[in-house]
């Protein structure tokens, strides 16, 4: 069965019906479950306090394109519909209602396309100022729809006056899609695992001071006490994932707003109830998107290094590692070999006659042996094994842990793969070439000295060439 992840990661052309049928039922299940709930919890005559059904969708939406569709919008309205149908919601009012729910959902998607016309993912800083401005012009769809509709369907709702309810309506809109609307736009991302008992306490210390400061608000009067967890919730956002940052953010940001909200004196349909509600809940809200801003930052700053690394330890052209990655990683693993007195193999291999390829073809044909050759070596070896390009014809490979008898085996199984494997060129014409391999082996290698055993394996590779090529000998 289809995951979650793999739904969401699957491109357009490889969707198939059940693909569609997951999604559809995923959508009607959240989108049902959200209102359900905030229909249970809507007070009597008045809006709910808290509708995520909303941002749920526009969410799914986005990560999902083809749910755009006629399809997508009326199981979006049946699920929007029947919890009211169930707890008997007045029909009216129950399908202004929806039309404006409607209404923040198709606006706030076309607002966010219009800047990111991409894959919708939480990845980037600029992400986040899409979301408030998707969330923005959704409230205010959904404001509008609602003083127009609602208004006519249900005019007790407005019993507060027309303006403080449209801003009472538009906050909360706002609000409730902050909240939840990055949590539907988080990156999935697998794990190797728990962090490792001697990290784990330091991994903590960020949770630990949200925790305290959390404790520190409940205890402590004033509207001051919303920005008590921003620092806590900076440092997680510092040493913590987008995904962790945007659920320790929504469920802050939820805490504190009942926290604020149960302290709020007066009638619910009251001017200055639903001001304080109105100021209180939209501050908290855009408090919120400053740790998910700074995540997202030390996200992208982290990727980019992540690729600056990569590309000054690896060939531009084959993908393997160069002269300096090979050594980078070799060593290390010599090391540990002769600590460890575990065998060593390292192999030197050449094609042979590069230099008539480059001559009789071209150096584009030239540059498609190489990638080729590149790959056909990778896929004779192990994923532990180390494998460098060291420079024009010439690779290295690194193999710890096995016998004399295997790794001439697989020095032969490469040999063997270069020789059986032809290279289709740009003009349909293929090129075969071969592969001259010195090997060089230790049970328990005395020395750390890569350069010696480069040395040596260079010596047999010498051998190898002298002997008549497309073969392998074995460094005395």
């Amino acid at each position: 069965m289809t995951s979650l992840s793999a739904l969401f990661s699957l491109p357009q052309h490889r969707l198939e019906r059940r693909h569609m049928a997951l999604g559809l039922l995923l959508m009607f299940a959240l989108v049902f479950g959200a209102s359900l709930f905030g229909v249970m919890t809507r007070p009597e005559g008045f809006l709910a306090t808290l509708w995520p059904a909303n941002a749920l969708l526009l969410g799914l939406m986005l990560r999902l394109p083809w749910l755009f569709s006629a399809l997508g919008w009326v199981g979006a309205l049946v699920a929007y519909l029947l919890p009211d149908l169930i707890l008997g919601t007045a029909p009216e009012r129950s399908a202004a209602l929806v039309l404006a729910n409607l209404a923040f959902v198709a606006v706030g998607a076309a607002i966010f396309r219009r800047f990111n016309p991409g894959e919708a993912r939480l990845d980037t800083p600029a992400v986040v100022l899409y979301i408030l401005l998707a969330c923005v012009g959704g409230a205010l769809a959904a404001t509008l729809f609602g003083s127009l509709l609602v208004r006519a369907a249900a005019p007790e709702m407005f019993s507060a006056g027309m303006l403080h309810m449209a801003g009472f309506w538009f906050s909360s809109e706002l609000v409730n899609g902050i909240l939840f609307l990055p949590l539907m736009l988080v990156r999935f991302e697998r794990r190797s695992g728990l962090t490792n008992a001697r990290h784990l306490a330091p991994r903590s210390l960020p949770l630990v001071l949200l925790a305290a400061s959390l404790l520190l608000a409940v205890q402590l009067d004033g509207p001051g006490r919303m920005g008590l967890p921003v620092p806590a919730l900076l440092w997680c956002a510092l040493s913590y994932s987008v995904t962790t940052t945007a659920i320790l953010s929504s469920l802050t940001s939820l805490l504190m707003m009942s926290l604020i909200s149960g302290t709020l004196t007066g009638e619910t349909e009251s001017h200055a109830y639903l001001d304080a509600l109105f100021s209180t809940r939209l501050g908290i809200a855009l408090i919120a998107l400053g740790p998910l801003t700074v995540g997202c930052v030390n996200t992208a700053r982290n990727d980019l290094l992540q690729r600056y690394q990569y590309l000054a330890s690896h060939d531009h052209l084959t993908g393997v590692l160069d002269r300096g990655g090979f050594v980078g990683r070799a060593q290390p693993l010599l090391n540990l070999a002769c600590e460890r007195q575990n065998s060593v193999a390292l192999m030197v291999l050449d094609i042979d006659h590069f230099k008539s390829v480059n001559d009789t073809h071209g150096h584009g044909a030239g540059d498609l042996v190489l990638q080729e050759f590149a790959r056909v070596v990778e896929q004779s070896l192990r994923k532990q094994d180390i494998f460098g390009r060291s420079g024009g014809e010439e690779f290295s490979v690194m193999v710890e842990g096995v016998s004399l008898q295997v790794a001439q085996a697989m020095a032969e199984r490469i040999r063997r793969s270069v020789l059986e494997y032809s290279v289709t060129l740009a003009d349909s014409g293929t090129v075969q070439v071969t592969v001259s391999i010195g090997l060089v082996w230790y049970a328990a290698p005395v020395s750390n000295e890569l350069d010696q055993l480069l040395r040596q394996a260079d010596a047999a590779l010498y051998a190898a060439k002298t002997e008549g090529r497309n073969r392998v000998v074995l460094a005395r």
